[in-house]
């Protein structure tokens, strides 16, 4: 097992932290409550590369299995694009 890029450490940083907003986590590792707020200066903080994020969303978009995980993935989807982090 070699050492990842940066790129890929990103991108898997920014996956897994969504993939827990979307779920409806309650709490990030160090106890902070995991808001709206909290992905999105994840995804700003992170630095990740455009296309990235636009491919981990592509990637997203059938993941959902309820109603409440869907409404999660289109509020930070459509905050990341009125930020602009998004083509």
């Amino acid at each position: 097992m070699g050492i990842k890029d940066k790129d890929t450490t990103t991108r898997n940083y920014v996956k897994n932290s969504l993939l827990a907003f979307i779920e409806g986590g309650k709490y990030s590792r160090d106890k902070k409550p995991l808001s709206l707020k909290w992905i999105i200066g994840i995804i700003r903080k992170s630095g990740i590369k455009r296309e990235n994020l636009t491919e981990i969303f592509s990637t997203l978009s059938t993941y959902p299995k309820n109603a409440e995980e869907k409404t999660r993935l289109y509020q930070v989807l459509n905050e990341c694009r009125k930020l602009g982090f998004l083509g």
